[in-house]
């Protein structure tokens, strides 16, 4: 394993990948680990995400250690793995946060008032406590129809039972809703 990590060292060349038995592979990876995370705790600011990203990069490796064609020396690869590892985590991060302020400014552009707001959330939670207290079925139809956006006939096929009885199920939990919040608005 020495001759290897000073064989690996000197050289670093990309072929000497496709050698790697478990130690060589322990050795690359003694040499590199701490070089990747610091690297990637320097643009992530997250010792776990950057040892997550660091760690999936050498299990990467590790299992395409047979099949893998380096072009280029494999520090260089380790390298950049961890740039484009990071980049896709900052993609999903920005794109998750991108959805979550269009739907916030969607929401905020009909409802200018912080009461309103806090109003529509215990609303809502309150209707999801309603809908979760109905029947199993008429839960299952109307989280159907009114979640999935199925149409009664989908929902009767699905389901296995005749659109009436889809029908009349939906019907069920509609007026028990409608009723519950009646009564919570009568109550304020």
């Amino acid at each position: 394993m020495l001759i290897f990590v000073k064989i690996f060292k000197r050289n670093k060349s990309a072929h000497l990948v496709n050698l790697l038995d478990e130690q060589s592979f322990r050795a690359l990876f003694d040499l590199y680990w701490k070089r990747l995370v610091a690297f990637c705790q320097y643009y992530t600011q997250d010792d776990d995400l950057a040892m997550d990203i660091v760690q999936d990069i050498f299990c990467s490796l590790w299992n395409r250690k047979d099949s893998i064609q380096l072009h280029s020396e494999v520090e260089y690869y380790l390298y950049r793995a961890a740039r484009l590892k990071i980049n896709d985590f900052f993609r999903e991060k920005y794109k998750r946060e991108d959805q979550h302020s269009c739907l916030s400014q969607d929401f905020c552009d009909t409802v200018n008032n912080t009461e309103e707001t806090i109003y529509y959330r215990d609303l809502h939670r309150f209707v999801q406590g309603l809908v979760n207290n109905l029947p199993c079925r008429c839960k299952q139809v109307y989280s159907l129809s009114r979640n999935s956006g199925l149409s009664i006939p989908e929902i009767a096929s699905q389901l296995k039972l005749s659109e009436k009885t889809v029908e009349a199920h939906l019907t069920k939990a509609l007026r028990f809703l409608k009723e519950n919040l009646h009564l919570q608005r009568s109550q304020k």
